[in-house]
């Protein structure tokens, strides 16, 4: 992949060259063209002043839409110039270097039944991992898609979308990079927006609105005026008008300027959104999702002139004001803060939920987009098959875990049916039980939202529900010991026995807040409750005493375990899962190895 971002930033440098080039041009022609039109319009007003208003006014309006075309030249660069930093983030990626994007702190959640155990949200998450998203629900549909909440499609749709994302490689980096600037922190003004509400009523508003519409022809007359009437008359018109636009924003202030700090920055950030918008409209859709979410997009069908174009247009004028200069120049003009709200309203009427329908497309579109950026970014990631069995199938060909660096993981093969629904894995201390039960866990997580998996070939049953008892934490906030936490899992266990669920238990190390004796008594009842039930489990455990439970159940009970060699002192492991119960355990050795005298006590 490393390959394809090198040869695609050199791309992008030579078109950037190119656009650049043009640009100057176009700035050089700017001045070229103010120093011709104010000699030609002066020449023209020294023979006619008419003539001279009217050249004047084409030189103006020429000029306005050369800077139009010189902005649209400008948004490309800056395009282009940011998707050079998206294709940075990319390689920083592969080399497991920090993601510019959210780590999805919102969403942690300690008592979630498998969020926390398989570290799918937070730094260096599997969330932070997968997330391209700039929009606050583009990361809440990751966060639901990886939590299983989305059902509305199934596996094989979702893996449409995302392999048709892949796919549009270059595509995928434009619409990355038009939203890359925006800040994480700004994420709320999208989420704001989304939900935007009228403005609220002006004093004098049906007189404001009659006034806006008249208010261009009166100042038309006031310029053909100075050709018949005296200049002071013609200063005092001015003045009055002045005056009374004055007055109308000044009754307004405290409605208008509480309602557009609402609003402020979210022109500029919607510019940036209305060219990800346009790069959908762009672009066929073929998938099922893809193709239903971009019917729902407003301006797919629309010939005229793109409302959030309107809308960027007001805020942008709104933004003006902060000059004081031009605030007081405007409001000469026209009473200028009032007549924009009331613009404003109109635009809210008009579009009512438009924002709404906007951000629900564009984070679909970055949901799918992310999955499928992951996809490209691991070629050699398999998407998994999809099984039609009622009850829990696993099946993996070099299954590993994908947070680990991929030049140190170590891949393994595994079966789970039902002759051995719950396996009992044992191993010493670092030999890659817990490792093993979170790479089961967060590739079936891949699995069901769409996503290849870390293997070279996996298959699955449908409808397995994950429920995790491995990382248990104390908590003074809630007044919860470790003991008291396991029990709260252990309740987690049993109602999901207890509902017949297609359950799939991971449990590391149960009962580790108590006594040895009390311990192996709790689990050996687990593990008696979860052989009587129909549901499937992979257990890792240091007690040997707990594997002979698979003598008393061996249809359906099996055990494996994790080893360790020692070469010229060192611990080495193979991290590789084997059949059988470990015979060797390495604690006393590792606390040997940092000074402890184990051998010695009494």
């Amino acid at each position: 992949m490393n390959k394809f971002y090198q040869d695609y930033t050199e791309s992008i440098q030579h078109s950037l060259e190119d656009i650049q080039k043009k640009s100057d041009k176009i700035a050089l022609f700017r001045l070229f063209l103010i120093v011709i039109a104010s000699i030609i319009v002066y020449q023209i007003f020294k023979i006619n002043e008419i003539f001279g208003i009217v050249s004047l006014i084409s030189a103006i309006l020429g000029f306005y839409f050369l800077v139009k075309y010189h902005e649209k030249i400008d948004s490309e660069i800056l395009l282009q110039k940011t998707a050079l930093e998206v294709v940075k983030n990319e390689q920083n990626c592969l080399q497991k270097k920090l993601n510019k994007y959210d780590r999805g702190l919102d969403f942690v959640n300690p008592q979630h039944i498998f969020s926390e155990d398989l570290d799918l949200f937070g730094e260096g998450s599997l969330f932070h991992l997968i997330n391209r998203s700039k929009t606050k629900i583009g990361n809440r549909l990751l966060a639901n898609q990886l939590l299983g909440v989305e059902s509305r499609y199934s596996v094989e749709e979702k893996q449409s979308a995302v392999q048709e994302l892949s796919d549009k490689s270059e595509w995928r980096l434009r619409f990355f990079a038009s939203m890359f600037e925006i800040p994480n922190e700004e994420q709320e003004i999208s989420d704001y927006l989304s939900k935007i509400q009228q403005p609220p009523p002006l004093i004098a508003e049906k007189l404001i609105g009659f006034y806006a519409k008249i208010i261009p022809f009166v100042w038309i007359g006031i310029l053909i005026s100075f050709y018949f009437l005296p200049f002071n008359i013609n200063l005092y018109t001015i003045a009055g008008i002045a005056l009374i636009n004055f007055r109308l924003s000044g009754i307004n202030k405290k409605h208008t300027e509480q309602y557009f700090a609402s609003v402020e920055g979210g022109g500029r950030l919607m510019q940036k959104f209305n060219v990800a918008v346009r790069l959908l409209v762009e672009e066929e859709w073929k998938s099922d999702i893809l193709r239903k979410s971009f019917q729902k997009l407003p301006v797919s069908q629309l010939a005229e002139r793109n409302p959030i174009e309107d809308f960027i247009l007001i805020l942008r004028k709104l933004d003006i004001r902060r000059n004081a200069l031009a605030s007081v120049l405007l409001t000469i003009i026209s009473p200028f803060q009032p007549i924009q709200l009331i613009k404003l309203r109109a635009w809210v009427y008009k579009n009512p939920d438009f924002f709404e329908k906007i951000f629900e497309v564009l984070g679909t579109f970055e949901l799918y987009a992310s999955l499928g950026n992951l996809s490209f970014n691991h070629p050699e990631w398999e998407f998994p098959k999809i099984l039609p069995d009622k009850h829990v199938r696993i099946s993996a060909r070099q299954l590993a875990h994908p947070l680990i660096n991929t030049d140190r993981v170590v891949a393994n093969d595994f079966d789970l049916s039902e002759k051995n629904r719950i396996s009992l894995i044992t191993g010493s201390n670092m030999s890659g039980k817990s490792t093993f039960l979170r790479t089961i866990g967060i590739n079936l997580v891949l699995a069901y939202a769409g996503c290849p998996v870390f293997a070279k070939e996996m298959s699955l049953s449908l409808g397995i529900q994950l429920v995790c008892y491995m990382r248990i934490k104390d908590s003074l906030l809630q007044n919860a010991s470790t003991f008291k936490a396991e029990i709260e899992r252990i309740k987690l266990v049993l109602k999901a026995i207890n509902d017949k669920e297609n359950a799939l238990f991971l449990i590391d190390e149960m009962l580790r807040g108590t006594n040895s004796e009390d311990k192996l008594t709790g689990s050996m009842a687990l593990m008696e409750k979860i052989a009587q039930s129909e549901t499937y489990a992979f257990i890792a455990t240091h007690d040997l005493r707990t594997t002979n439970i698979a003598q008393k159940y061996p249809d359906f009970i099996k055990n494996y375990f994790f080893e360790y060699s020692t070469q010229n002192g060192e611990l080495i492991f193979d991290y590789l899962i084997k059949e059988g119960v470990c015979k060797s355990f390495n604690a006393s050795l590792i606390l040997e190895s940092i000074g402890l005298d184990v051998k010695n006590i009494d």
